[in-house]
């Protein structure tokens, strides 16, 4: 036992002002960090099994909870970059690096002005889930390899960082790896240049040359039916830690390969913690993508209504992951559009043309971005854990809203009050070139 948690002990043993109080557990010690009423004393019970070493053995969640027990204390230090912002299909014209509340589009700025009448006002609560990595890197990476029938030794990655330790059996060809930090995120990838047939044959251009090309032979007979790749994928993912029933595997097969994806879900619903299956155009196993962290309850909080949350979107700071079947969801909904209809934007003026008002050149050096606005209605609100990081680059799962709008997309923002996420600072950015 370290001396910081002996100097700790010791000091619980000297102070017993509590004689009968009840034993609390470490999720109601995590909301109470958020509370500003009187703090319960410590209890006999509680100091028993501390000095019988009950919860010796839990040391480290023990020091979790104290650590959360101090007042005013945020739960979660958000990272720099929150989860990410889901785009609108076709919408890849924007840049994400605009200010809070706006987007980018050459030579302009696109503004976001949202209506929210139509949202509820009715607040709620909801549980935030840590993502916690047990076990060890090298005995879950050697399963990895053995199932996959790749041998060699375990070799640290050369972008493996402090931060985010990656470690590898196999050759790039073939291989398995780990990035021992987050989510606990793995992967098996296999190449098989056999996989991939074409058809050569000689192009002549309108100069008379000619070259070489390669028109590619589809084989989609020998890709799996979509079935049997909901049994394999299953299989697979059970056999690496993810239960999840066949028919919650979202398949996309198409005539060059295709793909399985099933999501960790918490009380029936998917998360942003998604594993992945791949298979090339031949049908062969070319990828299998997955995560070791597992959800632990820290906490019940309360939560903003959506009309609040909706208030939250400009700020830029309250984004996280939703899961990829909600894009599916809208996009097989009838009447639901995968774009966003864009305002148009004057094209910037040629070097050398003029400005009919100031009468002197325009170039890309002096033109003023000019800002656009679009009008969204808020149609709806529906719960959804989503997924951030903290600053130590751990993985939380956390309840937020869906905030869709009229154009069809949405807006996935966390929904706890404030202060029990401790946001980053702000980004400041102009809409004036320098």
């Amino acid at each position: 036992m370290n001396e910081e948690f002996e100097s700790l002990k010791n000091r619980i043993n000297a102070a017993d002002p509590a004689k009968d109080s009840a034993l609390i557990s470490e999720s109601t010690v995590a909301a109470a960090a958020l509370g500003k009423g009187a703090k319960a004393p410590w209890s006999k019970r509680f100091r028993q099994l501390t000095l019988s070493g009950s919860l010796l053995g839990a040391a480290g969640a023990f020091v979790l909870a104290v650590s959360l027990a101090m007042p005013q204390q945020p739960l979660i230090q958000m990272a720099g970059e929150a989860g990410a912002r889901p785009m609108a299909a076709g919408a890849s014209v924007e840049s994400d690096a605009a200010a809070p509340g706006m987007k980018m589009m050459m030579p302009g700025w696109i503004q976001y002005e949202y209506d929210s009448s139509a949202l509820t006002d009715e607040t709620g609560n909801g549980q935030v889930f840590q993502l916690v990595l047990e076990g060890d890197y090298e005995s879950f990476l050697k399963s990895l390899a053995d199932h996959f029938g790749i041998e060699g030794s375990i070799r640290e990655e050369e972008w493996s960082s402090k931060e985010y330790p990656t470690y590898a059996i196999g050759v790039p060809e073939k291989q398995v790896s780990i990035t021992w930090a987050g989510t606990g995120s793995f992967y098996f990838n296999s190449y098989d240049p056999n996989s991939f047939r074409c058809e050569k044959r000689t192009v002549t251009d309108d100069n008379g040359g000619s070259y070489e090309t390669c028109d590619p032979i589809l084989t989609p007979e020998l890709i799996p039916s979509e079935a049997e790749i909901r049994k394999e994928s299953a299989a697979l993912f059970a056999k690496f830690g993810l239960q999840i029933k066949a028919a919650d595997i979202r398949v996309d097969r198409s005539d060059w390969g295709a793909s399985a994806v099933g999501s960790v879900q918490i009380n029936g619903q998917d998360t942003a913690l998604e594993w992945w299956v791949n298979y090339d155009g031949a049908g062969k196993l070319s990828g299998v993508y997955g995560h070791v962290a597992k959800p632990v309850v820290r906490g019940d909080f309360k939560t903003v209504s959506a009309k609040d949350a909706a208030a939250r979107i400009k700020d830029g700071r309250w984004y996280g992951q939703a899961p990829s079947s909600v894009w599916n969801s809208m996009a097989a909904s009838s009447g639901v559009r995968t774009g966003v209809a864009l305002p148009a934007v004057e094209p910037m003026p040629e070097s050398g043309e003029t400005d009919s008002k100031e009468g002197e050149g325009a170039t890309e050096e002096n033109v003023e971005p000019k800002v656009e606005i679009v009008k969204l209605k808020l149609t709806s609100s529906e719960p959804q854990l989503l997924m951030i990081y903290d600053k130590s680059g751990g993985a939380w799962l956390v309840p937020g809203y869906l905030l869709k709008n009229d154009q069809g997309w949405f807006d996935s923002i966390i929904s706890l009050e404030d202060g029990v996420i401790e946001l980053p600072e702000p980004m400041e950015i102009s809409t004036k070139q320098d």
